[in-house]
């Protein structure tokens, strides 16, 4: 490489920005291995490491483990609002759907009871959805809801419809001034998640615990959801 005043890291971010841009990596493409930047730039492993961490940092790129690292399909930076994950999306530019891997009825452990104020034999209604953004998969969604309050729940098909409108359409809920108590972290993840989320046996998701309310500030749902930690990006304005 040609000799540059700036920083050999900060080169190596160019390069790739500007591949990116260009089109000569596109969205989902592997960019050049460790050891290849190091020879075009004539550099340590750790500076293109340090390169490489600051565009995954950003949602450029995503590692996969054993396979390399690749270009971001999509970059969902966003601001946090009171919205359901199909309408955050639009709002993206990107096309939400879900498969669903479970609706029914379930037990419910006492933390769920508590967080959504329900009596011991209030039957609760499960949902586990895989997210996708594109037809690519973004989260691992996991939502307790009361069946008394909304009861019927287990009739709606929710690969093709959202719950805040299922919610807000078939039983009146009124989210107007409501709010959600978020509790984020990020989380290793392997098993059956990993292979869902990642398509391997394990990798690194932003695990985000809410529990919902209504303008009455009664809690109506609790969600723990996964998101893919190399395609989504949480910004909060305070």
């Amino acid at each position: 490489m040609k000799s540059n005043e700036q920083p050999i890291f900060r080169q190596i971010i160019d390069r790739i920005n500007a591949g990116i841009d260009s089109g000569e990596y596109a969205r989902g493409d592997a960019i050049p291995s460790e050891p290849e930047l190091c020879r075009q730039f004539s550099t340590t492993r750790m500076t293109v490491r340090r390169a490489i961490d600051a565009l995954v940092n950003e949602g450029k790129l995503f590692r996969v483990q054993g396979k390399g690292t690749f270009v971001s399909q999509f970059e969902l930076d966003k601001t946090y609002q009171k919205q359901g994950f199909s309408s955050n999306m639009r709002s993206l530019g990107v096309q939400p759907s879900s498969e669903v891997i479970q609706a029914e009825e379930c037990p419910g452990d006492p933390e769920v009871r508590q967080n959504l104020e329900m009596a011991v034999d209030e039957p609760i209604f499960c949902l586990k959805r895989i997210r996708m953004a594109d037809e690519s998969p973004i989260a691992i969604e996991r939502v307790w809801i009361s069946l008394r309050r909304f009861p019927r729940l287990k009739e709606f098909d929710f690969s093709q419809r959202s719950l805040y409108d299922v919610l807000h359409q078939e039983f009146g809920l009124d989210l107007t001034n409501g709010y959600s108590r978020q509790r984020v972290n990020a989380v290793p993840v392997t098993g059956e998640d990993a292979e869902a989320l990642f398509r391997a046996k394990k990798g690194i998701a932003l695990r985000i615990r809410n529990v919902d309310y209504d303008k009455t500030h009664r809690p109506f749902a609790m969600a723990d959801t996964l998101y893919h930690g190399g395609k989504y990006t949480l910004d909060i304005i305070i």
